[in-house]
């Protein structure tokens, strides 16, 4: 029996890269899935290849700096799956106009970290009922080594922003 028979999780940034590869392993191992992410083609494309391997996998799209749209994909995953045991909070951003602490722009910092901290904040707290309705679950916050070694190039928001989800 596969690890997560039984189980599902929302992988919010699951469009792509690293969101997209832990759905892929996620479904492999039996976990129903949803897939979220703000590029609706992506996100379909990651379901249809879960889909075309035998797994269950729905796209919800959602912008986790809208506790709106995030409160809705929570919502949405228990319409389909009826429960939800895992949130795995991914979806981040790392802008090429993050540099060091000088050059850095108070836009970029207000970018990235009302995805990369609020964002996850936002998920805890609109998936929390939801994993204590099912009796128990996991949250894992995806973070980054540069926030306990630093970053070989300057960009000193994404680091701060991954430290803070460690905090």
């Amino acid at each position: 029996m596969p690890r997560l028979e039984g189980k599902v999780a929302v992988i919010t940034g699951s469009g792509a890269g690293l969101g997209a590869e832990a759905a892929r392993l996620f479904a492999r191992e039996g976990c129903a899935v949803v897939v979220s992410d703000m590029e609706a083609a992506a996100g379909e494309q990651v379901v249809g290849e879960i889909k075309a391997a035998g797994g269950k996998a729905v796209f919800i799209a959602a912008d986790v700096r809208s506790s709106a749209q995030v409160e809705a994909l929570y919502a949405g995953a228990r319409k389909a799956f009826g429960k939800v045991n895992v949130l795995y909070n991914n979806a981040g951003v790392s802008p090429g106009d993050d540099d060091g602490v000088v050059n850095t722009p108070d836009e970029i910092w207000d970018l990235v970290l009302e995805i990369n901290v609020k964002g996850v904040a936002r998920c805890c707290r609109a998936g929390i009922p939801h994993l204590r309705e099912a009796g128990g679950g996991s949250i894992i916050n995806v973070a980054s080594f540069v926030a306990t070694v630093g970053a070989a190039t300057p960009q000193i928001a994404y680091t701060a922003s991954k430290g803070a989800v460690l905090s």
